[in-house]
């Protein structure tokens, strides 16, 4: 949950590491630092806390350098203070390691150096990899065989940018079941753990392999395998070539991707929607991804046949977090059009446990930045074991595009800020879509209903613009409410998971504390929570499940909660109940996720910034969670 870069060429390093930096600090912010060579000299700067601390310690104190990696941190092992910031060093100041993933077997190996002499100033895992590191390059004298004998002797998932003052126009990256690019430009070269923040400088990217070191200098980049085998192929080349970190008018980013919501299924529709006539555009091509070389290029698509689809017999789901909410209402729209059983699992749960999956079901894994751990780490053992695997995420280069054959790539651009709100709406999205093209394939629905269901589909851009009209109304609630402690979110069926989310996100964003409960489970416990001075939020949308719904509101306001409603307008049984109704328009259940998660998510962030938190990047968080 962190952000490597590094940078080689004719440009002062430091202001090109700290822009790298810049478009990766969403993914940990921590602390932050850089290291470079300098006059023959390693020579390094880093500060706790934001990026910025660290852009005031470089202005006093400016390198020259033309070579240097860098980092920006979400703290694992040890404290986030300056000492443990990276990049971490060797005691002789002459090997510099940027790390992101854990070393498993640190303490073993912390023991052993400490044996022969070796002292650590830090609390981190990572400076066990430069005093290792720097201990081979001693008996080897060669820096690359150094950094093959210390892969032969770490253990866990992880990623390394490492630089040697003696060798001082290189830096060797190190990538084991992780996520690392290089840039390749004219005359300089760009290391980042995300292509985001090279592609700011050159479309032309390699992607490291799974088990891959990359030597990189100015002009070159070579290939080796862990056990020394060279290899080669063409960069990958993007369409565009810059990301700017923008907020355009808006005073946090997170208040604008919520107001991107409507333009983010129109794109995506538009990719796999275009014609409602027609069935949902998720068949690949005859001819897969590749380059010619072996080297997998994903591309978005669904490769099953119509024969293994209406084979399957279930369907998993696994995600974390947000995205595990998405997967709690793509189970009901898939069982609802296509009555395939559905389960969704934290992916986290599946550690030590038999993922019970087989050659016919369908296993879907939902990643925002497809570099979520857990995730990765749970889909990869269904693929082994022989299930369908499919990915629902954001990031087309990232590592869940790769492994797997089915994809569905969502078209949100970057999401900055760090509590999801645009990947959510454009993940249920991939819900319905998925499972139209599964009932379409299957025989489940008639073209009359097919052609209803995406008919409605395109609408809902316009209902959302009319949900962020409400704005204003929504912001005078948050207001009011931002003094409580605690708040308990309640939906029942398709809302059920809304309310997880609506509650997720306010202990994100202004953490209060929040819970969320299927409606119908306060009367078995949660409503001993319930008084006066616990606001109670209800998701209530006109459907099977309405009037038990009102009930269980009912049973919360007799406790003398404060009521905050989420309805369609014009709902007068609504209006005599709560004491604030935030208002979407009329919708059937079916979708009413995709518009009553907008109230939400605003009610959220206006009452995280009353209380003057920092929105975009709350306390204790990170992006992309690249840690098991």
């Amino acid at each position: 949950m962190c952000g490597i870069v590094g940078y080689l060429g004719p440009s002062k390093a430091a202001s090109v590491l700290v822009s790298e930096l810049k478009c990766l600090e969403y993914r940990g912010y921590d602390s932050a630092g850089v290291a470079v060579i300098e006059g023959g000299r390693l020579k390094v700067l880093k500060a706790a806390g934001k990026l910025a601390n660290l852009e005031n310690l470089l202005k006093e104190r400016a390198p020259e350098a033309t070579v240097g990696i860098g980092h920006t941190r979400w703290a694992t092992h040890g404290a986030p203070t300056d000492l443990n910031a990276h990049p971490h060093t060797d005691e002789n100041g002459m090997v510099a390691v940027v790390h992101n993933g854990i070393i498993e077997n640190f303490g073993e190996l912390k023991d052993e150096l400490i044996a022969k002499g070796y002292k650590f100033s830090s609390d981190t895992d990572t400076e066990v990899v430069a005093h290792l590191v720097s201990h081979y390059y001693g008996e080897t004298k060669d820096m690359l065989k150094a950094v093959m004998k210390l892969v032969t002797r770490l253990k866990g998932i992880y990623a390394l940018g490492i630089v040697n003052r003696d060798v001082a126009n290189t830096i060797y990256a190190v990538n084991h079941h992780y996520s690392l690019t290089v840039g390749l430009g004219n005359h300089e070269n760009f290391l980042a753990s995300d292509s985001i923040a090279v592609r700011q400088y050159t479309n032309q990217t390699l992607r490291l392999d799974q088990s891959e070191i990359a030597v990189i200098t100015p002009d070159t980049v070579k290939l080796y395998s862990f056990e020394g085998k060279e290899s080669t192929r063409p960069p990958i080349v993007s369409e565009s070539t810059r990301f700017v970190v923008d907020k355009g008018d808006y005073k946090h980013f997170l208040h604008k991707e919520i107001d991107e919501q409507p333009s983010v299924l129109r794109q995506t529709l538009a990719k796999y929607l275009p014609d409602i006539n027609k069935p949902i555009a998720f068949h690949k091509p005859k001819s897969k991804g590749g380059n010619g070389n072996g080297h997998h290029v994903a591309t978005h698509g669904i490769e099953l046949t119509n024969s293994q689809i209406r084979e399957l017999e279930r369907v998993q789901v696994l995600a974390c977090g947000t995205a595990y909410h998405a997967g709690m209402i793509g189970k009901y729209i898939i069982e609802e059009l296509t009555g395939i059983p559905v389960d969704v699992e934290i992916a986290s749960e599946i550690r030590g446990r038999k993922l019970l999956v087989n050659q016919r079901t369908l296993t879907v894994a939902v990643s925002q930045s497809g570099e979520t751990a857990d995730t990765l780490a749970a889909i990869t053992e269904a693929k082994r074991i022989g299930s369908y695997v499919l990915g629902i995420t954001n990031r087309p280069d990232s590592h869940l595009a790769q492994i797997v054959p089915n994809l569905i790539v969502t078209e949100c651009g970057i999401e900055v800020s760090v509590a999801a709100t645009k990947t959510y709406i454009a993940q249920l999205l991939s819900f319905y879509l998925l499972a139209i093209f599964l009932a379409e394939e299957r025989g489940a629905i008639d073209a009359e209903k097919s052609r209803t269901l995406k008919k409605t589909l395109n609408l809902m851009p316009a209902l959302q613009e009319a949900v962020l009209a409400q704005e204003p109304l929504i912001q005078e609630a948050a207001i009011n409410y931002s003094s409580a402690v605690d708040m308990v979110f309640v939906g029942r069926g398709f809302n059920y998971p809304t309310a997880l989310e609506g509650a997720l996100k306010l202990k994100e964003l202004s953490y209060i504390h929040a819970s969320g409960y299927a409606a119908g489970e306060l009367k078995h416990g949660p409503i001993a929570v319930l008084d006066e001075k616990v606001p109670v939020v209800a998701v209530v949308v006109p459907g099977v499940v309405y009037e038990k719904t009102l009930s269980n509101a009912q049973e919360a306001k007799a406790r003398h909660a404060k009521m905050i409603a989420v309805a369609v307008e014009g709902d007068k049984e609504v209006e005599k109940l709560f004491d604030t109704v935030l208002r979407i328009p009329p919708i059937e259940e079916f979708f009413s996720p995709l518009l009553t998660v907008i109230p939400l998510q605003l009610f959220s962030y206006f009452v995280a910034e009353a209380l003057g938190k920092d929105v975009d990047q709350p306390r204790n968080l990170a992006k992309s969670v690249t840690v098991e």
